[in-house]
């Protein structure tokens, strides 16, 4: 678990660590001195998104229920215009889903930094990487923050703007509305689940006016969540929207589940 910050929080870390040495928040086995949270043999584990990808919405093609080339990918068939390119590293299975978790419901926190950094490595098309100018982090509803204490996304965010060097816009967005865990829905039902959900805070207009911004997540399926984020945010004023998460669900196991 995660002590503090400041001072007194850094001093408690240390003494927890020597009690009870840290362990990878994926394997469980011990970590090498100045590791963080996941241990060097597991982020090589963390399954790597094979080639061939779709150029549009980076999901690799070699997947069971994905189209077989790059100019037939159903995964982004009916995405808008505006919604123009998805990134993400890792495929969401083994250690890197156990990453996510860690993240999301075990309040490891300090994985995000290197989650982040991970993540920021991946390039768009030059065009895309020209126009980006700022990054958004999906939103949580009040609820959930309160419930949760953070937003993952926003802790993922913080990391890739950094290295990214592009500002960080966490609040033009909100969750207007409380919504069922995606995870928990099957692939018709999490369109329905977040529409609406979101809307561009007040006033926020002016930093969202003819932008190309970079929406951040963990874990990108149907993309139902970050569609409606990228509407919500072209019409406040945006040019465009692209997506940028951890890791890349394989749509067909919701589909087998439906």
């Amino acid at each position: 678990m995660e002590a503090g910050g400041g001072r007194a929080g850094a001093g408690l870390r240390r003494w927890l660590d020597r009690v009870l040495p840290p362990v990878c928040v994926a394997c469980g086995d011990p970590l090498k001195r100045g590791a963080s949270e996941a241990c060097e043999v597991c982020w090589a584990r963390a399954a790597r998104q094979r080639s061939p990808l779709c150029p549009r919405c980076g999901i690799s093609l070699q997947d069971k229920g994905v189209a077989s080339s790059t100019s037939t990918c159903i995964e982004c068939r009916d995405w808008l215009p505006y919604l123009r390119q998805a990134r993400a590293p890792y495929v969401m299975r083994g250690t890197a889903a156990a990453m996510v978790h860690a993240l999301k419901y075990g309040g490891w926190r300090g994985l995000a930094a290197m989650m982040g950094t991970r993540m920021a490595e991946l390039r768009f098309d030059p065009n895309v990487e020209a126009e980006l100018s700022g990054v958004v982090p999906v939103p949580l509803s009040p609820t959930r923050l309160r419930e949760r204490g953070f937003n993952q996304a926003e802790l993922l965010a913080r990391s890739v703007a950094r290295n990214r060097a592009l500002p960080l816009l966490p609040d033009v967005l909100i969750r207007q509305r409380h919504t069922s865990r995606q995870a928990r829905l099957s692939l018709s039902e999490r369109s329905a689940n977040v529409s609406g959900a979101f809307r561009l805070r007040e006033g926020k207009q002016v930093h969202v006016e003819d932008a190309h911004l970079l929406i951040v997540d963990d874990v990108l399926t149907t993309a139902a969540t970050v569609k409606d984020c990228v509407r919500e945010l072209c019409v406040g004023g945006a040019r465009a929207a692209s997506v940028l998460t951890f890791a890349r669900a394989r749509p067909e196991l919701l589909r087998e589940n439906e």
